[in-house]
């Protein structure tokens, strides 16, 4: 089979990589982090004027039409330079979730602000006692009349500065049920909401909520109520492809910014890459990273071929880009010495942005669990 990509999405990561090389330097980065909103509206608005923003999207909701390897493409040029702006959480994750809703009254009035950048979402799963688990859900919704009331925390929901959070909660069955979850957007300046900010260890803004007594009008639930864990389960899915993309692109820099190190840094008179001992630790990081591709182009194809194994492929994957993704930055880090971890040296954003994706919705080991319960239970 051909792996390669199409004319279109080579064109498609040159003019990403061409506008990053333009905007995102090292020092520009750290003082887009530094901003209120912990990311740049100018290259917000910039993304949505280059289309980026539809590209997840089909065309009946005026997108681009793109697949999961299109979004691929972009996702691993923002991992070669940290990309900081919410397109992970409010267009590829958030988005699809409101893209593919059953809400059609909602979807229509959402995603022309969500696709021209005027407003972004965030999902909001994440519970204190869930470990990970996307059917646990503690947060509950009451229906009162036409309306639902909501009560409940969320934790570390990307993106502090969303307009919107998608909260999770559960209308009706047992606390870790598949069934019985409804979604429902609520604006982020609902009085009923507290907000508290927290900055993740990649220096990126998330916040925990809280929510008592929350009144939302049944309009504004995604999917009929309960029926939303389908739902959920699928975007994930693919989000995380996404994500293990972005992965991939800091993986691809880490092994070539550490050769170019090792081949310009002296040691007893030579160049620290002339040791044979560090030539293989390269290579290790060089066959780690392209491991990690070989299985993002498995789990692409097992999406867009609608495989039944797609689920147990995405688990791999996100097991494995757990797993390399920090080896290959902790040796990035071991071979450039102490310096790799200071603010001054990219390297050690590096590591600490990896160490994040392995996080997100449960980290190499959970996943792991995962692929073995699908496979052989």
């Amino acid at each position: 089979m051909d792996f390669s990509l199409t004319e279109e999405q080579v064109m498609l990561k040159d003019s990403v990589a061409k506008f990053l090389a333009d905007n995102y330097a090292a020092e520009q980065r750290e003082a887009v982090l530094k901003q209120e909103a912990g990311f740049s509206a100018k290259h917000w608005a910039s993304f949505s004027e280059l289309g980026w923003l539809t590209i997840p999207f089909s065309e009946d909701v005026g997108g681009f039409g793109g697949n999961v390897a299109d979004v691929a493409a972009v996702m691993e040029e923002f991992g070669k330079v940290l990309v900081v702006e919410p397109y992970w959480s409010s267009i590829v994750l958030a988005g699809q979730l409101i893209a593919r809703c059953t809400n059609e009254t909602l979807k229509s009035s959402a995603m022309p602000q969500l696709i021209s950048g005027e407003a972004q979402y965030s999902f909001a799963w994440l519970e204190a006692q869930s470990c990970f688990s996307l059917s646990y859900v503690g947060a509950t919704a009451t229906k009162q009349g036409d309306s639902y009331c909501l009560n409940g925390q969320k934790s570390l929901v990307l993106n502090a500065s969303a307009n919107y959070f998608l909260i999770a909660a559960r209308s009706s069955g047992d606390v870790a049920s598949e069934s019985g979850i409804s979604l429902f957007v609520v604006d982020a300046n609902n009085p009923a909401l507290k907000k508290e900010s927290v900055r993740l260890i990649d220096g990126q803004l998330a916040c925990n909520i809280e929510f008592s007594d929350l009144l939302i009008n049944q309009d504004d639930m995604l999917t009929a109520e309960g029926e939303a864990y389908p739902l959920i389960a699928e975007v994930v899915d693919e989000a995380l492809v996404a994500l293990c993309a972005e992965a991939v692109g800091a993986m691809t820099y880490l092994y070539k910014a550490t050769a170019e190190y090792a081949n310009t840094r002296k040691q007893f008179g030579v160049a620290i890459g002339s040791f044979q001992a560090l030539q293989h630790r390269m290579v290790d990081m060089f066959m780690a990273t392209e491991q990690c591709k070989s299985l993002l182009v498995r789990a692409q194809c097992a999406i867009l071929d609608g495989s039944a194994d797609r689920a147990q492929d995405v688990a791999v994957l996100k097991a494995m880009v757990g797993k390399y993704g920090r080896k290959v930055a902790e040796e990035a880090v071991q071979i450039h010495g102490g310096m790799g971890v200071t603010n001054e040296m990219p390297i050690g954003h590096y590591l600490k942005r990896l160490m994040m994706i392995d996080m997100y919705f449960g980290g190499s080991d959970i996943h792991r669990r995962r692929f073995s319960d699908m496979r052989y239970l």
